[in-house]
């Protein structure tokens, strides 16, 4: 420290003077930045990551489209089987009318024949 004690001085001889009329206007100026130098490498890895990003984000895009496209064909095949399991109630109500022991006398009656069990033999016997 006392090696640089021969460049101190003093704070109010080190600030330059100013103007003490009240006519002296003070202009401001804008600082311009200058941008900095990029090297070699900062441009490299620059177009490295964007192009890393565009590609991910076109795989999220198609992604996304391909799941849309997998939904509907979802949705439309479980209206199929939605349709067919009310296709077999209804076959299996029909089924279960036509089947029934009532419609079953109605029917042999109007063919003239009757339900007898004296031609019926078992076959575990």
């Amino acid at each position: 420290m006392a090696q640089n004690a021969y460049r101190y001085q003093d704070l109010a001889t080190a600030l330059p003077e100013q103007p003490t009329t009240p006519s002296a206007k003070r202009v401001r100026t804008k600082k311009r930045y200058q941008a900095a130098v990029w090297t070699k490498r900062e441009r490299g890895l620059v177009i490295f990551m964007a192009t890393i990003v565009l590609l991910l984000m076109m795989g999220t895009v198609a992604t996304t489209v391909t799941m849309q496209r997998v939904d509907a064909q979802n949705e439309q095949i479980s209206q199929k089987v939605t349709n067919v399991k009310e296709e077999n109630d209804s076959y299996r109500g029909d089924i279960q009318s036509k089947t029934n022991r009532d419609n079953l006398e109605k029917v042999a009656q109007s063919a003239n024949m009757e339900q007898s069990t004296n031609n019926v033999r078992n076959v575990n016997q």
